[in-house]
């Protein structure tokens, strides 16, 4: 081929979402133009090159991918989509830690989708996240991980567990000994409820805090270098479901069911909690 297929297709929009329109099947020019909101003019040269290059082909007066095409096109889209999630909420990703994200996650990372940051607005500092409790409160079934301290955690929960909701939530050692010692009621109601499970990890002090629920995707990241602030991506995209899940999941996988909370309370720890408290 005269030209490189990496050339052709990098260094043109169009030929590059001509190809993964044509992932979704065949189409006419009306419906590429009307997809790409384009003139005939400006995409019938790009589908001509595309077709120079054995990427499409015509049948009558429809287009579609050649076997060649297909193969691009499937390799092309995770990278796009990636792009997309990291371009989306750049100045997040760049200075969060991504340790706590699994490699066969991190690499699948395209499939959050469209994401929103929310967090604490600076006079609620102290208070619930608005977003985070209104999506929490409509969800039929909920699976959270919790490696930061806050007041309001230990009967929010509850109150969610008492509403019949599936629950489970995996805590780092250091904050269920704080729930333990300061919200010892609320933590034993919780796990005599048939329909709510606590877990401790024990080497989980800064894994990602994550929401897997039936209705949206949460997750926040320890900062690179600041203190935790509970700035949150959140996503409603199926894909971003099951990805979240599978985050819970490989935690879950580490953890282990709190039966008992009275072998977290004799037990001296030097770790102290991340919490959002503020501290003197």
């Amino acid at each position: 081929m005269e030209n490189s297929l990496l050339d052709l297709i990098l260094f043109s929009e169009k030929r590059k979402n001509v190809l993964l329109l044509l992932l979704e099947g065949s189409k006419d020019i009306e419906t590429i133009k009307k997809a790409l909101n384009a003139s005939a003019t400006s995409v019938q040269p790009q589908v001509k090159k595309l077709k120079e290059q054995h990427l499409i082909v015509q049948e009558k007066n429809l287009y579609k991918l050649s076997e060649i095409g297909k193969i691009v096109a499937d390799k092309m889209k995770p990278l796009v989509d990636t792009l997309f999630v990291l371009e989306e909420n750049a100045d997040y990703w760049a200075n969060r830690d991504m340790s706590g994200i699994p490699p066969f996650l991190l690499r699948r990372i395209n499939e959050l989708g469209h994401c929103i940051t929310i967090e604490p607005q600076i006079d609620h500092m102290f208070e619930m996240i608005p977003e985070y409790v209104k999506n929490v409160e409509k969800a039929k079934k909920l699976e959270i991980t919790l490696p930061y301290f806050h007041p309001l955690f230990p009967s929010f929960f509850l109150g969610i567990a008492g509403k019949g909701v599936p629950i489970s939530l995996i805590l780092p050692e250091s904050v269920l000994k704080r729930w333990v010692e300061d919200y010892r009621e609320q933590t034993e109601k919780f796990i005599k409820m048939e329909n709510a499970k606590l877990f401790v990890c024990a080497d989980c002090e800064k894994i990602p805090a994550i929401v897997a629920a039936d209705n949206f995707m949460a997750m926040a990241l320890f900062p690179k270098n600041t203190v935790f602030d509970r700035k949150y991506v959140l996503s409603f995209e199926p894909s971003a479901l099951a990805w979240g899940k599978e985050l819970y999941d490989y935690y879950e996988r580490l953890s282990k069911q709190v039966h008992n909370i009275d072998n977290y309370t004799s037990e001296p720890y030097t770790s102290e909690p991340y919490t959002s408290e503020p501290t003197e």
